[in-house]
C-alpha cells in the first residue's frame, strides 16, 4: 500500500474500508483458491494416507527435481555446488542434504538476487515480506503457484476437522485493516469474498473487549482462527468476567505462534470448543499440522524438515532446518527457520504414517503493557518492512520504559533509526519511554528459544509459568 493509499484508507469511513478489504479479498480468493489449489488439495487428501515409504519416495523425487533446477538456474546454488565440487546427482535423497551448507536469514538477505531462478518469468514472481520468530524482516520471492499450494496444505488440515472453504469465520491477527489512529470500536472489518471478519489484534485493549464480545455474540460463524496470544487474551477476558458466548465457534484454528499447553486449555474452556494448531512459515518451505488426535504430522509433500542436534540439549530437542519443495522461483534449501522442535517416537492412531513431533517451540509471545491498558503482543509487524534490522527484541521491566535491542546490518543508518522510533511511537503511544540499544547478538534462552518480547510487567493470571 502506497503512502497516499494508506492515508486515504485511514481517513475513509468504516463502510468504505469494508469495501476496500473485500476488494482485496477478491484478489486473495483468486490468488489462493484457483485450479492449482483444487488439484493440490485433491492430491494431498489422497497422499496423506500413503505409506511412509511411498511418501518418502515422492519427497525424494521432488527433491531431485529441485536440486537439478537449483543447479541449472539459480546462481547462488550453482556457485555452492561448484565450490564443493558437487553435481546434482550427488543429492539423491534428504539423507544427502548434509553436503550443502545451511542457509540463514542473513544469507538470504545478502544473496537475495542470486537466490532467484535466472530464467523465471517476472510475471510468475510474488514478493512476500515475513516477520517471523526473531522480529527479523525478510523478503522472499514465491512462484504464483506456491501460494495456492501452501493454502492447500493448510486447508487439508482444516478439512480434517470438517471445515469447508465457504464457512464464515472470524480471524484474530495483525494485518493493517484497522488504522492505528482509530483505537475505538469497531476493531473489525469485513472481507466478504473470503467469508471473513478480521479482528485487529493491535486494537484488543481492555476498553474494547466489551464491544468485541457484544459483536461476537451477534455473529454465528463456524470457526475462529488466529494468533494464540490474541485468542488467549480474549479467552482470559471471558473467563475473568464469567462470560459465555451465545454463539461460540465449532472449532478454533491457531497458527503463526507457538500454542502453549495452558493457552490451549484456557481457550478450549472459555469457548467450550476444540482447538487445533498448525505450524508453517511465510517463507513457504515447511509445514506441520495436527490430525484429529492432535498429533503434529509433518506435511512431507510441501517440504523436507531436518531436525539437527543442538549442543547441550536433550537428544530429542532439535533445531528445525527446512527445504521447500514447491517454490522454484526462489528455492530455499536447508533454510534455518530459527525454531526448535521436540521429537516424538510415538505412532499416531489416526493411521497417517508421516512422522510426528511432540511440539514446536519458537514463536513464544508475551505482551507489552501500556499505561492506557493495552496488552500488545505479536509486534513483528513493526520490523516487517525493514530489511536493515537483523534481529530485534523488546524488553519491558516497568510500565513507563521499553528497551529495544537491535542487531543492525551494514545498511542501517540514522534514517532507519528515525523510522523505527516513529513506528514504535505511533503504535505504543507517547507516554512510554523508548530506548534503542544496539547489540552484536541477542542471546537465546537455554532451550534455544528466541523471545521477541521479554516482560516482567505482564502478569498471566492463568498460569504459574
Amino acid at each position: 500500500m502506497t503512502s497516499f493509499a494508506k492515508f486515504v484508507y485511514e481517513h475513509s469511513p468504516v463502510w468504505l474500508q469494508n469495501v476496500v478489504c473485500s476488494a482485496a479479498g477478491l484478489r486473495m480468493y483468486r490468488e489462493r483458491y484457483n485450479k492449482v489449489f483444487r488439484n493440490a488439495l485433491a492430491f494431498l487428501r489422497n497422499s496423506e494416507w500413503w505409506t511412509f515409504e511411498k511418501q518418502k519416495a515422492h519427497q525424494d523425487h521432488q527433491l531431485r527435481e529441485l536440486i537439478q533446477h537449483a543447479y541449472s538456474d539459480v546462481p547462488y546454488y550453482r556457485r555452492i555446488f561448484e565450490s564443493r565440487d558437487l553435481r546434482p546427482s550427488d543429492i539423491q535423497s534428504s539423507a544427502d542434504l548434509w553436503k550443502l551448507p545451511i542457509l540463514d536469514k542473513h544469507m538470504v538477505r545478502e544473496n537475495f538476487l542470486e537466490l532467484q531462478a535466472s530464467s523465471w518469468p517476472q510475471s510468475r514472481k510474488v514478493l512476500v515480506s515475513t516477520g517471523g520468530t526473531t522480529g527479523t524482516a525478510l523478503k522472499v520471492v514465491k512462484d504464483i503457484d506456491t501460494i495456492p499450494w501452501q493454502w492447500a496444505v493448510w486447508w487439508r488440515h482444516r478439512k480434517r476437522f470438517g471445515l469447508n472453504l465457504n464457512d464464515p469465520f472470524i480471524v484474530f491477527a495483525g494485518r493493517y485493516v484497522v488504522p492505528l489512529s482509530r483505537m475505538d470500536p469497531p476493531i473489525w472489518r469485513r472481507n466478504f469474498p473470503l467469508h471473513q471478519t478480521y479482528v485487529s489484534v493491535h486494537h484488543m485493549t481492555k476498553n474494547n473487549m466489551l464491544a468485541l464480545v457484544n459483536y461476537l455474540n451477534k455473529r454465528r460463524v463456524n470457526y475462529y482462527s488466529g494468533y494464540p496470544s490474541a485468542l488467549y487474551l480474549l479467552a482470559s477476558h471471558l473467563i475473568d468476567e464469567r462470560i459465555e458466548l451465545r454463539h461460540p465457534p465449532r472449532l478454533i484454528v491457531t497458527g503463526a505462534e507457538t500454542l502453549l499447553d495452558h493457552q490451549r486449555h484456557l481457550i478450549q474452556n472459555a469457548f467450550d470448543t476444540e482447538v487445533t494448531d498448525q505450524y508453517g512459515a511465510s517463507e513457504g518451505c515447511c509445514n506441520i499440522s495436527e490430525c484429529e488426535h492432535h498429533a503434529y504430522h509433518i506435511d512431507m509433500e510441501f517440504g523436507i524438515i531436518e531436525f539437527l542436534p543442538m549442543p547441550g540439549m536433550p537428544e530429542n530437542v532439535r533445531r528445525v532446518v527446512c527445504t521447500g519443495l514447491r517454490n522454484p522461483a526462489m528455492p530455499l534449501i536447508r533454510y534455518d527457520i530459527g525454531d526448535v522442535a521436540t521429537l516424538s517416537e510415538k505412532t499416531c492412531p489416526c493411521g497417517r504414517k508421516s512422522p510426528i513431533v511432540e511440539k514446536i517451540d519458537g514463536r513464544i509471545e508475551s505482551y507489552i503493557i501500556t499505561s492506557d491498558g493495552r496488552q500488545l503482543g505479536r509486534l513483528d509487524f513493526l520490523f516487517k518492512e525493514s530489511c536493515h534490522v537483523e534481529e530485534a527484541q523488546l524488553i519491558q521491566n516497568d510500565l513507563d520504559n521499553l528497551v529495544v535491542k537491535v542487531v543492525k546490518n551494514r545498511h542501517y543508518g540514522a534514517k532507519q533509526e528515525l523510522k523505527l522510533l516513529s513506528d514504535l511511537r505511533s503504535y505504543l503511544g507517547p507516554q512510554i519511554k523508548i530506548e534503542i540499544h544496539y547489540v552484536d547478538r541477542i542471546p537465546r534462552e537455554p532451550n534455544g528459544k528466541f523471545r521477541q518480547i521479554v516482560s516482567s510487567v505482564f502478569c498471566d493470571r492463568h498460569t504459574s509459568n
